[in-house]
C-alpha cells in the first residue's frame, strides 16, 4: 500500500512539475513583451505600413491657448490616419475654476474621456431639460449628442485633463461668446428680460473665447 501511495505521489509531483514548466514557458514571451523585448518567432511577411496609428499630444503645441486653459487638436491635418474617417481628437486642459464656455457642435457628437482632475459636464437637452455629471478619471466617460448645448467646468483644485473625441474631422464650434459677439446686444437683453442697458458693462468679444 505504501508503494502504491509513493507511485501516486510521484505521478502527482511529476504532473505538477510538468504543469509549472508549461506555464513558465508560456509566461516567458509575455514577460518579454511587457518588458519591451521582441517576442521570438516568425516575423510578419507583409511590408510594413508607412501609416502611423498613434499621436503624441505632448509633442504638439496647442492650437488654442487661453489664460485658463488650452486645446490641442488632432485632425486629419496633423494625424493623417484620421483623414476620411470622420474623426477628430482634442486634448483639453483647464485650470481650477475654469469653464469651457457653453457651446455646441452643429455637425458632431462629442465623447468626453477624463484623464485627471475633477470635471463637471453640463448638457441642455432638446426637451427643455438639463443634466450635470462629474466624470471620474479611469472609469467614466461623458457623451453629448450632436448639436446639444453643453459646458465643461473644472470643479477641483488641480488642473483638468480630458480627451474629447468627435465624429467629424473638423467639428464646428459655436460658443456663447460667438453668439454674443455676433448678434446685437438688445437681442440678449430682451431674451433675458433685462433692462435695455442691462448688458452695457458686458464686453462683446471679437472672437470665440473657448475657455474662461
Amino acid at each position: 500500500m505504501a508503494k502504491f501511495r509513493d507511485v501516486q505521489l510521484n505521478r502527482r509531483q511529476a504532473l505538477g512539475v510538468a504543469g509549472a514548466t508549461v506555464v513558465s514557458a508560456l509566461m516567458v514571451p509575455v514577460m518579454r513583451a511587457s518588458a519591451g523585448e521582441p517576442v521570438t518567432g516568425e516575423p510578419p511577411t507583409l511590408p510594413k505600413s508607412a501609416t502611423v496609428n498613434s499621436f503624441d499630444f505632448a509633442g504638439v503645441g496647442p492650437q488654442i491657448v487661453e489664460p485658463s486653459g488650452t486645446i490641442t487638436e488632432a485632425t486629419g491635418d496633423n494625424f493623417p490616419v484620421l483623414d476620411g474617417n470622420r474623426a477628430a481628437v482634442y486634448f483639453l486642459t483647464m485650470k481650477p475654476g475654469a469653464v469651457r464656455e457653453p457651446h455646441w457642435h452643429p455637425d458632431a457628437w462629442e465623447l468626453d474621456i477624463p484623464l485627471s482632475g475633477r470635471g463637471r459636464l453640463g448638457v441642455v437637452n432638446t426637451d427643455d431639460t438639463w443634466s450635470t455629471q462629474e466624470l471620474r478619471p479611469s472609469s467614466e466617460v461623458g457623451f453629448v449628442p450632436q448639436a446639444y448645448a453643453h459646458y465643461i467646468e473644472n470643479v477641483g483644485t488641480d488642473d483638468l485633463r480630458w480627451i474629447v473625441v468627435f465624429n467629424n474631422n473638423s467639428p464646428g464650434d459655436i460658443g456663447l461668446s460667438t453668439m454674443f459677439g455676433g448678434m446685437p446686444t438688445h437681442t440678449f437683453t430682451e431674451a433675458l428680460g433685462l433692462p435695455e442697458d442691462g448688458l452695457a458693462q458686458a464686453e462683446k468679444p471679437s472672437r470665440t473665447t473657448y475657455i474662461v
